[in-house]
């Protein structure tokens, strides 16, 4: 009965890892607290299929303070500065992937629930980071100009080559976290 149980448990392991993968070029790693920052465009970027921003975390170099910035793919909305100011906060790690700087797009796709990507381009040499297009569920890189969809990741027009970095993504309703 075990052996069964842990063949079941091994392809079912399999069969979920197939279906998503998840990049382990770079670290990611991200926690943000809804408690703390109930308004915050990245919450409805987790609730609401369609919706994405793009998230780049740095700190003020002169004092320990954090900030954390949410640019949403709507075109109007200015970008949300978030200060990270809680101990809990202060204490988790922020490693948005390639860089801090060029971050995280973070989403809840149509059809394959909450998924964050890296906003580097997967087939740039330099670590290069990628704006949304004019129908904003769509990204371009400026150097490659290759154009990538977030409903999947994949590349949609340009050379052909790597899709985005994917990583896991997960909304508790009380903590949003990414990672791999």
């Amino acid at each position: 009965m075990r052996r069964l149980l842990f063949l079941l448990l091994s392809v079912w392991l399999v069969a979920c890892e197939a279906e998503a993968p998840v990049s382990r070029k770079y670290v990611c790693r991200f926690v943000f607290s809804y408690k703390d920052h109930a308004t915050s465009l990245l919450f409805a970027a987790a609730t609401n299929p369609g919706t994405y921003v793009y998230v780049t975390t740095k700190g003020d170099g002169k004092t320990s303070v954090r900030h954390v910035y949410v640019n949403s793919n709507d075109g109007k909305t200015p970008q949300e500065d978030n200060v990270i100011s809680t101990d809990l906060e202060n204490y988790s790690s922020y490693v948005l992937g390639a860089s801090n700087s060029i971050g995280l797009f973070i989403g809840t796709t149509n059809f394959n629930g909450l998924w964050a990507y890296d906003r580097a381009c997967p087939n740039c040499s330099n670590l290069q980071a990628m704006n949304w297009t004019g129908n904003r569920q769509q990204v371009i890189c400026p150097r490659c100009q290759r154009t990538y969809e977030l409903e999947t990741g994949a590349i949609i027009s340009g050379d052909e080559g790597s899709s985005l970095m994917r990583y896991y993504c997960s909304f508790d309703g009380s903590i949003l976290r990414a990672w791999n």
